[in-house]
């Protein structure tokens, strides 16, 4: 059973794999498809990390094999106005944290991910333990940035981001009942601060070349920008 729920629909989870065990299902992948749900540190940021850690537990009591799968930042979400990156396709600005210019992460596209996901299915996973690390390609901040002016012909606006400031307001927005917004925000801190680790699991995650993965984030651009991926606005 391959699960894709997300946001609030994430604790239907549970559910959900008390009716694949009952029915006999061999393979359960949970709805992760994003950053490392192992880390505490993104735990402690980020609400939908520890229901997605939960889940695990719920799965570990289970007779089921599973499998989970980082896959890292999502591709098409990245490049939305609110996105965990801070850059904005659509309105062509960019959030730079201080010192976090040069960092790796690991970024996939939807396509990335289903390709992890039929490999899983097909067996063609054999590495022991539960989690998958995987991505489309590895990349700095500096690196996007220079594709989407390649793609737009322009420089983007840059603002400088305080990693402070953004976990306090990210927090005073949930507490406000801006949930979603207040999550989007602090995706950044966990994405950027040096302090997370977000990225140290995927060390050994190379990817797509530079021509292929520029090729296929210019694409994705180029949809932001015609509206076929459309963001949540402002993010608030």
């Amino acid at each position: 059973m391959i699960c894709t729920l997300t946001g609030s629909d994430l604790h239907l989870s549970g559910p959900l794999i008390d009716a694949a065990s009952t029915a006999g299902i061999k393979l359960f992948i949970p709805a992760e498809y994003g950053l490392d749900t192992s880390n505490a540190k993104i735990r402690a940021l980020l609400p939908p990390y520890r229901t997605r850690f939960e889940i695990q537990e719920k799965l570990r009591a289970s007779v089921m094999d599973w499998k989970v799968v980082y896959s890292g930042i999502g591709l098409e979400d990245a490049m939305k106005t609110d996105g965990v990156m801070g850059i904005d396709a659509l309105w062509a600005s960019a959030v730079v944290f201080t010192g976090s210019e040069k960092t790796e992460v690991a970024i996939s596209s939807y396509t990335d991910i289903a390709r992890s996901i039929t490999g899983i299915v097909r067996g063609n996973e054999k590495k022991a333990g539960n989690e998958v690390y995987t991505c489309g390609f590895r990349c700095t901040l500096e690196q996007v940035i220079a594709a989407v002016e390649k793609e737009l012909e322009k420089d983007l606006d840059r603002y400088e981001g305080d990693l402070k400031g953004a976990e306090k307001e990210a927090a005073e927005r949930m507490k406000m009942g801006y949930f979603d917004g207040g999550v989007a925000l602090m995706g950044r801190v966990a994405v950027w601060d040096h302090g997370i680790d977000a990225w140290r699991a995927w060390n050994n995650q190379r990817g797509d070349t530079t021509d292929e993965w520029e090729s296929e984030l210019r694409k994705v651009v180029r949809q932001v920008r015609s509206g076929d991926i459309v963001g949540d606005g402002c993010g608030c």
